[in-house]
């Protein structure tokens, strides 16, 4: 049975405020980064096999690293503050925002995925739970008849957590939806997206988080 990803949508961002080790981190206010593009998960596996009598016997391949290449439809002043660390500049004369030597912050990220399973459109909604983001280069160019339309990557790296009574390090957490109003519910509550930003986002407001 086919199960392809159709469309994306709904990209959210917080900051991580805190963790406590065999918890859940704890997230400030999340926002709605505009609207989704596109973006490329890759994972790095340890791919460390053990050899013995000319043949594998063991294999240590477990999950070492997740990185995402996001691609939105803009970045406002106020997403480049919560994502990459900007700051307003403190001389009023001149005002604007800086960009500097900040280290970016550590935030949670997620977005759904439109899938079609068997025909039947399903809903995941991917958080990936401690990762900081970066935009590495900066195109700009002069229309040229019709508009190019010009719109930011951003490059983040993950870490893992603790965040359960298990040894396992955690990466991201995702949960399939039959309807797309759930899975916006279900990432509002774990990124705490106040009801105003919703709202902006032509979505209801959720107070409860689901399971």
């Amino acid at each position: 049975m086919a199960n392809p990803n159709v469309g994306m949508m709904y990209p959210v961002w917080a900051p991580l405020v805190s963790h406590t080790e065999g918890s859940m981190p704890v997230y400030g206010v999340g926002r709605v980064i505009q609207e989704a593009r596109n973006a490329t998960v890759n994972r790095e596996y340890a791919n460390n096999p053990l050899y013995g009598d000319d043949r594998i016997v063991d294999d240590d391949n477990g999950l070492t690293g997740l990185t995402t290449s996001f691609e939105s439809t803009g970045l406002s002043d106020e997403d480049r503050v919560a994502m990459l660390g900007e700051e307003a500049n403190a001389n009023t004369t001149t005002g604007g925002q800086w960009v500097s030597d900040n280290e970016t912050p550590y935030g949670g990220f997620a977005y759904i995925r439109k899938m079609r399973d068997n025909g039947v459109r399903k809903f995941e909604a991917w958080l990936t739970l401690k990762i900081k983001f970066q935009e590495e280069s900066q195109a700009t160019q002069t229309r040229e008849g019709q508009i190019s339309w010009g719109t930011p990557t951003l490059n983040g790296r993950a870490a893992s957590l603790l965040v359960d009574s298990g040894d396992h390090e955690r990466f991201q957490l995702h949960r399939t939806f039959d309807r797309i109003a759930d899975a916006k519910a279900w990432i509002r509550g774990l990124l705490n997206v106040p009801e105003e930003n919703a709202q902006a986002a032509n979505v209801p407001a959720a107070n409860t988080t689901e399971g």
